[in-house]
C-alpha cells in the first residue's frame, strides 16, 4: 500500500476543503431542508455555508502561496502560478453565488444542490490548475464539465435550458474525445504522461515524430472548446442564453479560465515542438476577437451579446498567450482579473433586471437611469471596461496584452486586436444608449443586498484594477514566473 505523507494533504487543503463544502451542502440540506414545502420559502442558509467553504479554502491557499513542490511523482505542481489561480477560481465563486441568492429559488427549490455543484465545479477546476500530468488533467477536466452540464439544465421549467444542456453535454463529449485521442498519441509516442517529462522528451528528440504533433494540436483543439476559442465557440451564444444566468456568469468566466490555466502548463511542454505557436494562437486570437464582435452587434438579447463578447475577449485573452513571454502570460492573468471584475458585474445587472422584468431582451433596459441611477451606472462601468475605455481595468489588461504582443513582433495582432476593440465600442454604447435615452417604465428598481454587495466588489475591482493596476501586475507576474522557472 501507498503511504502518503500527511504533509502532502496540507498542499491539498484548499481542494479538500471545497470538496467537504459540496459534501456538507448535501447533508445539511437532508438534515435541514431549505426549502419548506409547507410555506414554499426557500432558505438562503446553504448560500451562506458555500460562501463561508470557499473562504475557509481561500485561507488555506494564502500559506502555501509562494511554495514550488510536486506531489504524487509529479502528477500535481503547487507553484504561484496554481494559488493565483486557486484564488481566482475561489472569488469568482463567492461572487457568483452572491448575485444567485435571491436568483436561483426563482426557478429551482433544490438550492442546496444548485451550490454543491458550484463547488465541485470550482474544485475540477483548481485541480485542473495543479493538474500536471495527462490522465490527472482528463479526470479534472471531467470534474469541471460534468457538474456545468447539470447547472445549465437546471431551469428544468425553461425548455431553453433543457436545449442548452443538451448542446453543452455534445460539446463535452466531442471536446472529450478530441483531448482523449490526443493524449493517447502523445502517451502511446513518448511513454510517459507527466508534462515535465514530456517537456525533457521533447527537447531531446533530434526529430518529433508527426503523430506527437497531431497529438499536441488534438489536445490544445480539445481546450480551444472549452475556452471558447474560434473556430470552436459556435455552441457558446446558445448555451449562454439558455443556461439559468447565474451559472451563464460562472461559465463566462470560471469556465474558461480553467481552460487558460491547463493550456498555460501544456504549451510550456509543447513548446519545443517545431511549429509556429505564436502564429496558430495569433489566428486565433484575430478570429476570436473578429467573429466575437461582429457576431455581438447584432444581437438583441443581452445574454447572447455578452456570450459573443466572451468569444471576443477570448481572443484578447490568446493575445497574451500568442506572445507567450513572461510579460505576455502576466498580461494573460491581469486580463483574466479585469474581464472577471467587470463581465460579472456585467452578469449581475442581467440577473437584477432579468428577476424584476423577466425579460432578457436589451430593450427591456430602456429608462433603467431613471428606474435605479446606480444600476445603470454600475452596468455602463461594467460595460466602459469590457469595451477597454481609460481609467476602467479593461484599458489596462488591453494595453498590456497588446505591448506583451508588440514586444515579440506580433503586430498584425495588435493591430487586428485594436479595431476590434473599436468595433466593440459600438455595441457596448448600444445598451448605454437604451438605458440612458430610452423610455420605459416609471416605478423604481430593487436591488437585493445580496446582488449589490457582488456588484459592488466586482466594480470596487473595476476600478481599482484600472486607477492603480500595479499590485495585481506584480501578482500576476509572479504567477507567470512560476511557469517560465519550471
Amino acid at each position: 500500500m501507498v503511504q502518503v505523507p500527511v504533509s502532502t494533504y496540507y498542499y491539498l487543503l484548499p481542494e479538500i476543503i471545497v470538496a467537504l463544502t459540496g459534501v456538507g451542502l448535501l447533508v445539511a440540506d437532508l438534515i435541514w431542508p431549505a426549502h419548506d414545502e409547507a410555506t414554499g420559502h426557500t432558505g438562503t442558509w446553504p448560500a451562506y455555508l458555500a460562501i463561508f467553504g470557499l473562504l475557509a479554502a481561500a485561507v488555506s491557499v494564502v500559506p502555501i502561496v509562494g511554495v514550488t513542490k510536486t506531489l504524487f511523482n509529479g502528477i500535481i505542481e503547487i507553484d504561484q502560478l496554481s494559488a493565483f489561480f486557486q484564488l481566482l477560481f475561489i472569488g469568482i465563486g463567492v461572487i457568483v453565488i452572491l448575485m444567485s441568492v435571491e436568483a436561483v429559488p426563482k426557478f429551482t427549490r433544490w438550492t442546496a444542490e444548485f451550490y454543491a455543484l458550484i463547488a465541485w465545479t470550482i474544485l475540477g477546476s483548481m485541480l485542473l490548475a495543479s493538474a500536471a500530468e495527462l490522465f490527472t488533467i482528463f479526470l479534472s477536466l471531467q470534474l469541471t464539465s460534468l457538474p456545468l452540464i447539470v447547472l445549465v439544465g437546471y431551469a428544468k421549467r425553461d425548455p431553453r435550458s433543457g436545449d442548452a444542456a443538451l448542446k453543452y453535454l455534445l460539446l463535452v463529449l466531442v471536446s472529450t474525445a478530441v483531448l482523449l485521442y490526443g493524449m493517447s498519441l502523445i502517451y502511446g509516442s513518448l511513454g510517459t504522461s507527466t508534462l515535465s517529462e514530456i517537456g525533457v522528451k521533447l527537447a531531446t528528440q533530434k526529430h518529433i515524430e508527426p503523430v506527437i504533433v497531431l497529438g499536441l494540436v488534438l489536445l490544445l483543439s480539445g481546450f480551444a472548446f472549452k475556452i471558447t476559442a474560434a473556430p470552436f465557440h459556435y455552441w457558446v451564444p446558445d448555451a449562454y442564453e439558455g443556461a439559468p444566468t447565474p451559472v451563464t456568469a460562472f461559465m463566462s468566466v470560471g469556465s474558461k479560465f480553467a481552460g487558460f490555466a491547463l493550456a498555460l502548463r501544456v504549451i510550456t511542454a509543447a513548446e519545443r515542438v517545431p511549429l509556429d505557436w505564436r502564429l496558430i494562437f495569433g489566428v486565433m486570437a484575430a478570429l476570436s476577437m473578429t467573429l466575437g464582435n461582429l457576431g455581438a452587434i447584432r444581437q438583441t438579447n443581452i445574454k447572447r451579446m455578452l456570450a459573443y463578447s466572451g468569444i471576443a475577449q477570448a481572443g484578447y485573452l490568446l493575445v497574451g498567450v500568442a506572445a507567450f513571454s513572461p510579460q505576455g502570460i502576466s498580461s494573460l492573468l491581469f486580463y483574466m482579473m479585469a474581464y472577471a471584475c467587470a463581465n460579472l458585474a456585467a452578469f449581475a445587472v442581467v440577473i437584477i433586471v432579468a428577476n424584476a422584468t423577466g425579460s432578457e431582451q436589451i430593450k427591456s433596459y430602456s429608462g433603467l437611469s431613471k428606474r435605479n441611477p446606480l444600476l445603470a451606472l454600475a452596468l455602463m462601468t461594467a460595460l466602459l471596461s469590457l469595451a477597454g475605455l481609460p481609467l476602467m481595468a479593461g484599458f489596462m489588461a488591453k494595453f498590456f496584452v497588446f505591448v506583451s504582443a508588440a514586444q515579440v513582433g506580433l503586430f498584425w495582432v495588435v493591430a487586428i486586436g485594436v479595431i476590434n476593440s473599436v468595433i466593440s465600442v459600438y455595441y457596448y454604447l448600444q445598451v448605454v444608449l437604451v438605458m440612458y435615452v430610452g423610455e420605459g417604465p416609471a416605478e423604481p428598481l430593487r436591488i437585493d443586498r445580496h446582488a449589490a454587495t457582488a456588484l459592488a466588489v466586482c466594480l470596487a475591482g473595476v476600478l481599482a484594477l484600472g486607477i492603480m493596476p500595479d499590485t495585481a501586475m506584480v501578482a500576476a507576474t509572479h504567477a507567470a514566473a512560476a511557469l517560465f522557472g519550471r
